[in-house]
């Protein structure tokens, strides 16, 4: 976490987020995952968290870039 972007993951029934704590793409990329029929949760697109956020009623964390490669949460 040299980044300061904590490890973070949110699931709600078949959907689940995963916090991305690389520095490709911006401060604010999360994998979406969801669960199939055997139980498995499948990685389904790599987004921002504005195109992620209507999926969970729980609000996901943003980050605002500080720097090159440091990032603070909003």
């Amino acid at each position: 976490m040299k980044n300061g972007i904590e490890s973070q993951v949110i699931e709600e029934g078949n959907l689940r987020a995963v916090k991305d704590t690389g520095d490709f793409g911006g401060p604010n990329m999360w994998h979406f995952k969801v669960k199939d029929a055997t139980g498995w949760f499948r990685d389904v697109q790599w987004m921002d968290v504005s195109n992620i956020q209507p999926f969970f009623k729980t609000r996901l964390p943003q980050y605002t870039q500080v720097g090159t490669k440091r990032f603070k949460k909003l």
